[in-house]
């Protein structure tokens, strides 16, 4: 991986040459076509004006795949518009309007592929370690190959032990805790730790992110004494959302998706489970998904919103937060079936999941949870990419921790982001069965594939295809026996 200067003098002659390289191939032919040695000042033009404009991209800091796609592909519609204006204005030298639009789709694809490879990791070698457990920082510490940049952690203290022995007649500053056969042992001066292993503490957790961009990061190793959403898993969204890689200590290996250990108490995170393409591939297939799903969908929509609003007092939609992607929370939106009031109580499974009858289910809900119409409205948390077409249901919070004090390893799928169906539900697996639940997910984890998804996909709709069947098919035999009954 090339840092500072190296990465900017690379990331400079790597813009020119391919931007060069993308004006001159792109050349459209016109009526009056140009000759090379026009083609070629209409290509040192692009290249002037789109190195000018994707200077941003100059700096060496961490950036995650779409970060560096978003921030490129910005700057190249900024350099089109100023390339087009020139063209209109009639600047001699600029090059035709088709002519750029074809070099900005060229580059669109080679230039985040040239910064991506600049900054290719081979060897973590610029380190830093997060953490609240002095014990936890120094193992971590230990266990790199080299002494790593530095650490966070919240303000770190320890308290000095000293010894007094009978006949000493000195004095210790302290209170005295302890009593010995050869003396007493009093507690001494605060210390605050500001070096740990040799590494230097440089500020508190908040202070994440600026240090992951000043000191140019490359590893993140997590040392926290417990998992928790709060802290931990909030150093790992950071990480992920700045293609910063984690490694995690041991210790959290039960709260952590791990895929290896590094070093002697080293594991390594698995932020991002499945390969850039897949991830592509799998975010294309939601898109199109949803898109056509909706638009399917809404004359239904309408019909279940004028059903709702006749069958109980309430809004049509109710929102809930749920977990997402490595713990983070988003409100999610389903169409109501339940009373206004059937979680005053604080969050709780439905009976209906364990095969018994819900009273807090309206009439319209049993059959929108039967044909699972409910769930339409998802369809825009997945356009929004807050959840994908499969993956591991999100949970309520409350849910969440309730599952985590049973000691179940529940956090590792926080790992990808959550779907609308999965395997443990084609399987019928609910919340009630958590364990059951947590093994199909992580094979989901574990498999993933597009052709997985849309064979998952399928094998769902089929089942609702059989629910709403079974709904028909019960309401004419009850509408059958009522006839009987009343001749």
């Amino acid at each position: 991986m090339l840092l500072g200067w190296e990465y900017r003098r690379a990331a400079v002659a790597g813009t020119l040459l391919l931007a060069l390289a993308a004006g001159l191939a792109a050349s459209v032919p016109t009526e009056a076509s140009p000759t090379f040695g026009e083609q070629l000042l209409a290509a040192v033009l692009i290249a002037g004006v789109v190195s000018v404009a994707l200077t941003p991209l100059y700096v060496s800091r961490p950036r995650s795949v779409p970060t560096l796609l978003a921030a490129t592909w910005q700057q190249l519609c900024l350099a089109a518009l100023v390339l087009i204006g020139l063209a209109v204005v009639g600047l001699a030298t600029a090059p035709a309007i088709p002519t750029t639009l074809l070099t900005g789709l060229l580059l669109s694809i080679a230039l985040p592929a040239w910064y991506g490879l600049c900054r290719r990791q081979r060897d973590p070698k610029r380190v830093l370690v997060v953490g609240d457990d002095p014990t936890l920082i120094a193992s971590s510490i230990l266990s790199l190959p080299a002494t790593p940049l530095g650490f966070l952690s919240p303000v770190l203290t320890e308290r000095s032990i000293e010894m007094s022995y009978p006949g000493d007649s000195t004095t210790h500053d302290g209170e005295r805790v302890v009593s010995t056969d050869g003396g007493t042992a009093t507690e001494g001066r605060v210390t605050r730790l500001d070096m740990i292993a040799g590494a230097e503490r440089l500020g508190g957790l908040s202070r994440l992110e600026r240090t992951l961009q000043e000191r140019d990061v490359d590893t993140v190793v997590v040392a926290f004494a417990h998992g928790d959403r709060e802290e931990c898993f909030g150093v790992l969204r950071t990480c992920r959302e700045h293609g910063v890689d984690a490694l995690a200590h041991d210790s959290l290996s039960d709260r952590v998706l791990a895929s290896e250990d590094v070093g002697d108490s080293l594991l390594r995170v698995e932020l991002q489970p499945w390969p850039w393409y897949g991830r592509l591939a799998k975010r294309a297939f939601d898109l199109v998904f949803a898109t056509v799903g909706l638009v399917v969908l809404s004359p239904v929509v309408v019909l279940v919103a004028v059903a709702i609003k006749l069958d109980s007092p309430g809004p049509v939609l109710y929102n809930q937060t749920r977990t997402g992607t490595l713990g983070g929370s988003f409100t999610v939106s389903k169409f109501r079936s339940m009373s206004t009031d059937a979680e005053d109580d604080g969050a709780q499974l439905s009976d209906e999941d364990a095969g018994g009858v819900d009273p807090r289910v309206t009439s319209v809900g049993r059959v929108l949870r039967k044909t699972h119409l409910d769930e339409i409205p998802q369809l825009f948390s997945i356009l929004s990419g807050e959840m994908s077409v499969v993956g591991p249901r999100p949970e309520r919070p409350q849910i969440d921790r309730e599952i985590e004090a049973d000691g179940i390893d529940w956090t590792k799928r926080w790992f990808v982001k959550p779907g609308l169906t999965g395997i443990a539900q084609i399987n019928d697996v609910t919340g009630f069965e958590p364990e059951k639940k947590l093994e199909h997910d992580l094979e989901y984890v574990r498999r993933q594939s597009l052709w997985l998804d849309v064979k998952l996909v399928v094998v769902q709709i089929w089942s609702v295809a059989v629910d709403v069947a079974d709904l028909f098919s019960e309401r004419l035999n009850n509408e059958g026996d009522e006839d009987s009954s009343r001749s």
